[in-house]
């Protein structure tokens, strides 16, 4: 080999040295200045001064953050299950409560169809005894009409008939929790 290829291989080998000595110096040697010597036992040394927001304030909240999160290491598995539990609540209550709006107002729409069904069978049974002459001859009866040889009575002071008046319902304990739950109110 060359003289200049051993003279550049061994400045390799210094500055690798060197580098690794830098790397592998003490942490007390790192913050004293270079070529400067170790003070001697029982010698006092004057320590740099921390400002008043320095390190010792990034220590305090590094140790406070140290704290915490070793008081929430014993709970962090109900905390994170907690917390997953709300997001999913909240992320899911918009549809939800279109959902139970959607239900409520289907229910609403039954008991309507219901009611509807029921006044056609009832007006479908008039139609059908109208068919025949009892049922007419009943119908003429109760509008006053007589046939030849009766005579018509007409009763004072008797209670009228009430119409078909219905007690409003109370709903059951868990469609008036969904309700308050839901804000839903009836439109009418």
């Amino acid at each position: 080999m060359s003289e200049r290829t051993l003279t550049a291989s061994t400045r390799r080998q210094k500055s690798a040295a060197t580098a690794s000595r830098a790397v592998r110096r003490p942490a007390g040697r790192a913050s004293q200045g270079v070529g400067r010597r170790p003070a001697a036992k029982g010698a006092k040394t004057s320590k740099p001064s921390k400002t008043a927001a320095g390190p010792s304030r990034a220590g305090s909240l590094a140790e406070r953050a140290k704290g915490v999160a070793a008081s929430l290491g014993k709970a962090r598995t109900p905390l994170v299950v907690a917390v997953v539990t709300l997001i999913v609540l909240v992320t899911l209550y918009g549809p939800a409560q279109g959902l139970y709006a959607a239900w409520r107002e289907q229910m609403l729409n039954q008991a309507t169809l219901d009611g509807l069904t029921a006044s056609i069978d009832e007006y479908q049974h008039d139609i059908d005894q109208l068919q025949t002459r009892e049922g007419i001859e009943d119908e003429a009866r109760k509008r006053g009409y007589v046939t030849e040889g009766e005579s018509g009575v007409t009763a004072v002071g008797l209670p009228e008939e009430e119409g078909d008046e219905q007690p409003e319902q109370s709903l059951p304990w868990y469609l008036s929790l969904g309700d308050f739950v839901f804000q839903y109110h009836e439109e009418e």
